[in-house]
This record gives C-alpha cells, sequence and structure tokens, in this order.
C-alpha cells in the first residue's frame, strides 16, 4: 500500500475564490491606472486644508508622541510581515497548498500597516484624503480576505485529516520495518550459529583425522564456511541488514587466515570502503578465502618469512579490483588457472562467474598477484 497524499487537484482554489483575486488584481489595476493617467489625482490625496490631529491628542506632546512612535512600531511590523508573506507564497506555490492565500493575507497586513502609517503621517501633515483611500483599500482587502477565508476551511480540514492519516500510515510502516528488521537479524543470526556448528564440525573431523591430506581437506571446508559465516556475523550487527562493509570484512577474514596459520607472514592493507549485498559479498569473501589461503600454502614454505598484501580499488562507475599480492615464492612454470582441476581454482573460476567478474593470476617480482575484478551496483540491496 502507498502513503495516502493529498491531490493537488484539492490545493486549487474554487471558482468563485479565483473571481475573488480576479477582483482584487483588477481593482489594483484600476486605481494604478488612475493615478498614472490622472497625476492631479495626487495633489487631491495629499491635500491638507484640514486641522491637524492636535486637538485630538489633547495637544499633550507625550501622548502625541506615543500614538505616533505606536503607529509607526506598527506599520514597519505589518510592513515585514507581508512581505516574508509574500515572499512565502511566491516561493512555495509549486509546494504549498493555497499558496495564493499568503499573498491575500500579506495585502491584507499590507493594507493595515499602511492605515497606521497614515495615522502617524497625518499628526502633522493633515492628509486626510490619502488616509481614507488608504482605509477604504484596507476595508476591501480585509472584505475579500474575509468572504474567501470561510471557503477554505473545508479543504484545511481535508489536509488534516490527510496528514493524520498518512503519519498514522508512517507508523505502521514504521513498525513493519523494525519488526523485518527484527525478523531479518533473527535469520542472520540464527544463519551464522549454524555455520559456526558447521565449522565446529570439520575442525573436530581436521584434528582427529589420521591422515594429514584429509585434515588438510577439512581445514580448507572450515574455513570456507567460516568465510561465509562472517558475512552473516557482520550483517546482524550493522545498521544497514542488507549491506555489508566489504572493506572491513575482507581484512577481518584475511587476519583470521594469518591466525589460523599461525606463520610469520605479515598482512598489510590497503582498502577502499565499499558496501555490498550479501549476494555479492559471500562468493567474494569465498575468493578471497582461496586466494589468501593459498597464498600462505603455497606461496611460504613452512617458516618462510613475507607479506601479503590485500587491495581494494574501484572507479566511478562501480567497477573495484580486489587484489592479493604476496612475496612468496610465486606460480610454478606452466601453470595454467583457466585448465587447472586443484578444487580452490575451480571455485574461483565458478564463483567470478556467478559475480560476473574477471579474474587474472599473475608472476610479480617477488611472488605472485591475484587479481579480482567485478561490479558493485550501489542501489542494489
Amino acid at each position: 500500500m502507498s502513503l495516502l497524499t493529498a491531490s493537488s487537484a484539492s490545493f486549487v482554489p474554487s471558482r468563485f475564490l479565483k473571481n475573488q483575486l480576479f477582483v482584487i488584481a483588477l481593482g489594483g489595476s484600476f486605481t494604478a491606472i488612475i493615478l498614472v493617467v490622472w497625476p492631479r489625482t495626487w495633489s487631491w490625496l495629499l491635500s491638507a486644508n484640514f486641522l491637524p490631529h492636535a486637538y485630538c491628542y489633547l495637544r499633550n506632546p507625550a501622548l502625541v508622541w506615543t500614538h505616533v512612535i505606536a503607529d509607526s512600531l506598527i506599520a514597519i511590523s505589518y510592513f515585514a510581515i507581508s512581505v516574508t508573506l509574500g515572499y512565502l507564497g511566491y516561493k512555495g506555490r509549486w509546494d504549498i497548498p493555497y499558496h495564493w492565500m499568503f499573498l491575500a493575507f500579506g495585502l491584507f497586513i499590507l493594507g493595515c500597516g499602511g492605515t497606521h502609517l497614515v495615522e502617524g503621517v497625518t499628526v502633522w501633515v493633515p492628509v486626510y484624503v490619502l488616509a481614507a483611500a488608504v482605509k477604504l483599500f484596507t476595508a476591501a482587502v480585509s472584505l475579500t480576505t474575509a468572504a474567501v477565508l470561510p471557503f477554505t476551511v473545508p479543504h484545511v480540514f481535508d489536509l488534516i485529516r490527510q496528514a493524520k492519516a498518512t503519519e498514522q500510515r508512517t507508523a505502521e510502516l514504521r513498525a513493519s520495518e523494525e519488526r523485518k528488521d527484527g525478523l531479518l537479524q533473527e535469520v542472520h543470526h540464527r544463519v551464522k550459529n549454524n555455520l559456526a556448528v558447521i565449522c565446529s564440525l570439520f575442525y573436530l573431523e581436521s584434528i582427529h583425522s589420521t591422515q594429514e591430506e584429509t585434515a588438510e581437506i577439512f581445514r580448507d571446508m572450515q574455513n570456507r564456511v567460516h568465510s561465509m559465516a562472517m558475512v552473516h556475523e557482520s550483517l546482524y550487527g550493522a545498521e544497514n541488514l542488507a549491506r555489508i562493509d566489504f572493506a572491513e570484512y575482507a581484512r577481518n577474514l584475511a587476519e583470521d587466515i594469518l591466525a589460523s596459520h599461525g606463520s610469520a607472514v605479515r598482512l598489510k592493507t590497503e582498502l577502499e570502503p565499499v558496501t555490498m549485498g550479501a549476494d555479492l559479498a559471500v562468493p567474494c569473501g569465498l575468493i578471497l578465502n582461496e586466494l589468501v589461503s593459498n597464498a600462505f600454502k603455497h606461496g611460504f614454505p613452512e617458516g618462510t618469512e613475507g607479506e601479503i598484501k590485500l587491495t581494494l580499488r574501484g572507479d566511478a562507475g562501480g567497477r573495484y579490483t580486489l587484489c592479493v599480492q604476496d612475496s612468496g615464492i610465486g606460480i610454478p612454470d606452466g601453470l595454467d588457472f583457466q585448465t587447472n582441476q586443484s578444487l580452490g581454482l575451480k571455485l574461483v573460476r565458478l564463483l567470478t562467474q556467478q559475480i560476473h567478474g574477471s579474474f587474472e593470476l599473475v608472476r610479480s617480482d617477488p611472488g605472485t598477484a591475484a587479481h579480482l575484478h567485478f561490479e558493485v551496483h550501489q542501489n542494489a540491496c
């Protein structure tokens, strides 16, 4: 189910409301035309043939200044509010429902501010005709706003009901998401535990096996299962239960393999951070396990010191290269990676095809370098 959303059609004012705005615009245009065509209108509006307000204010300077300062501050505040409302209505004309109401209220408050401003001016300059014109304008805007506002009330209640329904639906989806995350965490936890049991069984078989070759097979199987268990362990403790930090995972896996072999080989890592889903992390982890294990077993005879360098680099297109390079004795002459029938290299070839990547094994100076090229889709789960 999708979230409830308010239809854009419900934000369009009715024909009556549009007519009211049209009348306001027409009246403003008519007034502007009169002032431009008959400039003498200005002089009539600004005529000062009447007595000032001094008598009305009891000829008390303190009372006069109180009225003037109060009217001036109110006018400034009204002008600031009207400018803010006008700016908000203009900027939010595509996003805010009934944005035109902000403009209407801004015009109403502008008229109120003009009324207070003229009240302060007429204390010294008795432009009563101008004051009357400003009050008529304010009255027209006020009546229009008052007439338009009731017709918006049902739509406002519709918006409130839609907002509450959306909030309730969002809460339900959040609760469902939390339940799903809890179940997914439990799945990863149980898979990890089951794989750990399998690792323990392989370990027990390896230590009880009388033949070294068989014990080595069990140890290899234990490491492979352990690499898969680490993926679910990382996902279990991660914030995003669908994606894993492969750089941290690869570092931990290589360190575990190093510790299991107990050799004097050093591990150096240069890993760029990248997240990927379990469907890609598991095969990449298995390939990494084979490459690092082979580097230990075949690159460094018993007691030999050296270094294994693990690097992960990517480009802007999402193509990554995982490289395992050792300073060991190197691959034997004549070894063909594509036709070699060892289980480890067979597994690397199959897993490379599964992730639609490419693999190359080259001799370096010194040692061997294995390069795995693959692509990571960041929008994949």
